[in-house]
């Protein structure tokens, strides 16, 4: 039974007319307590990981002090640690393993021991880096091309740089010969041109470039010092590979040149004359150092046509041409970012 109080609000009454008790609602008191639990836990767990992360923090500065003390520091490789230079000896000298440990470090690539005298001649790196200078460059030669070409560059006074391909035949030698002889850069290209087999592997290069590199020294009594990558330093052939190849080159004091600029004569069927000049000079005057690709294989007649044109409109922009040199700070491809 109900009866309202002074306020006009009911009342519940038990059977013997008493009132009953109101009891508080469990489900508010709930949702408090969970509402509580969650701001302890909110404050609690940051505080916990921020010890971890102290302690972890303070055991990493431990450890590199430690190796500081010892001399060496963790190799970027994450192989063994190499001795800090102390103005003696070489600056990556690795210091030896303890005894009874074993070396955990990197092994040594079997294909640095291949062909230990192909390496090239004590030389300066990038000391050679000049302003308003152009370097004609001729790919896939010597060939019947080449003597037009060495006549063009004798009669407007330049040089120019020649990577060569194989072609072990008395003729081809003597065209190396006259490339030299004329004062021109002569550099390694490659002997079977084959990208599929020179890009195999670290070990099938060099053995493209030591047959190309000895041809070139026993036709001309010199030592090459400069290459090209045939199709550039990155191509659609050796991307699982490219920079292995490069490092141990570099590794064995070669420089190598890729170029900035082209004539567009590198297709089976060459463009006319104008084409491959207005093509070369391109954008003149945007670059301060160029590099300009072209060919003197025998399809390559328009070249030759095309070359007065290109060294006037260079001489003319204030440009010199000059041959590469392995002092010149070179052009080359920036590694794709992963």
């Amino acid at each position: 039974m109900t009866e309202r109080n002074t306020t006009g609000q009911p009342q519940v009454l038990k059977k013997d007319g008493s009132r009953l008790k109101k009891r508080p609602f469990r489900v508010e008191k709930l949702i408090q307590r969970a509402i509580t639990a969650a701001l302890v836990l909110a404050v609690l767990i940051p505080t916990v990981l921020a010890i971890e992360l102290e302690a972890s923090l303070v055991r990493i500065k431990a450890e590199l002090s430690q190796a500081q003390q010892s001399g060496g520091v963790p190799a970027a490789d994450g192989g063994e640690r190499y001795q800090a230079s102390t103005g003696g000896g070489d600056p990556g000298e690795r210091l030896p393993a303890p005894s009874g440990q074993r070396d955990s470090g990197p092994e040594r690539p079997a294909y640095q021991d291949l062909y230990p005298e192909l390496y090239a001649q004590s030389h300066e790196w990038n000391t050679v880096s000049k302003e308003k200078v152009c370097y004609l460059t001729f790919d896939d030669g010597p060939s019947a091309r080449t003597p037009e070409v060495l006549e063009i560059l004798e009669r407007y006074g330049v040089k120019a740089t020649f990577f060569v391909v194989g072609k072990d035949t008395e003729q081809s030698r003597q065209w190396m010969r006259d490339i030299v002889q004329a004062g021109h850069t002569i550099g390694v290209h490659s002997f079977t041109h084959n990208y599929r087999k020179i890009y195999d592997s670290v070990e099938a290069w060099l053995d493209d470039f030591a047959q190309e590199y000895r041809l070139i020294e026993a036709a001309t009594g010199v030592s090459p010092q400069i290459f090209r990558f045939p199709g550039g330093s990155i191509n659609a052939y050796n991307g699982h590979i490219y920079q292995e190849i490069a490092g141990e080159m570099v590794r064995r004091g070669f420089v190598y040149f890729d170029w900035n600029r082209s004539n567009g004569d590198a297709v089976r069927k060459p463009p006319a004359a104008p084409v491959l000049a207005r093509n070369a000079l391109d954008k003149l005057g945007t670059s301060s150092r160029v590099i300009i690709l072209m060919h003197d294989s025998r399809s390559h007649a328009s070249t030759v046509e095309a070359l007065p044109a290109i060294i006037e409109g260079y001489q003319s922009a204030g440009y010199s041409l000059e041959a590469l040199t392995p002092e010149v700070r070179p052009i080359v491809y920036a590694y794709p970012k992963p």
